[in-house]
């Protein structure tokens, strides 16, 4: 009996391992803004679609300036009414989506771009194309941003 009970013991334990490995790698959590506090600044960008003129050349700008954005500590964040929005390049959930509109109050139609601080508030709001310029001096003007200036002596 003794031994019968060990065996069911291992296997009920084997089977807890299996399950929790499958459901771990399966459902891997999807990242949300709450994730990048106190690490990262995220810039969002609300767009109704991925085909919107002004979520590319925003993008372009951005990509333009790689080197100062990624040296700020920034991560972008894409919010779509329609298609895949993602976070630093990983999609998010229709809910995360859903939190954000709601959060940041920007309408399905609406285009706006939201500068977040490393505290998770919301530091700058442009509704047309955003000049990165006035979003990196706000951000230098930050004290966080001004202590890792100090310490940070790599540049672009």
């Amino acid at each position: 009996m003794a031994a019968h009970l060990g065996v069911r013991r291992c296997v009920l334990l084997l089977v807890l391992v299996v399950a929790s490995a499958a459901l771990g790698s399966g459902t891997a959590a999807a990242a949300g803004l709450d994730d990048y506090r106190w690490e990262r600044r995220p810039l969002l960008v609300f767009a109704p679609t991925d085909a919107d003129p002004r979520l590319t050349e925003t993008l372009n700008r951005i990509e333009a300036t790689r080197c100062a954005f990624e040296g700020r500590d920034m991560v972008l964040g894409r919010i779509l009414t329609t298609g895949t929005s993602t976070l630093d390049g990983q999609a998010i959930d229709a809910g995360e989506r859903q939190r954000l509109v709601a959060r940041f109050g920007v309408g399905a139609d609406d285009f706006a771009v939201l500068l977040i601080g490393k505290d998770g508030g919301e530091k700058l709001r442009f509704t047309d194309l955003p000049d990165l310029q006035a979003i990196y001096t706000v951000i230098d003007g930050m004290p966080m941003r001004q202590r890792e200036m100090r310490t940070d002596t790599e540049g672009c």
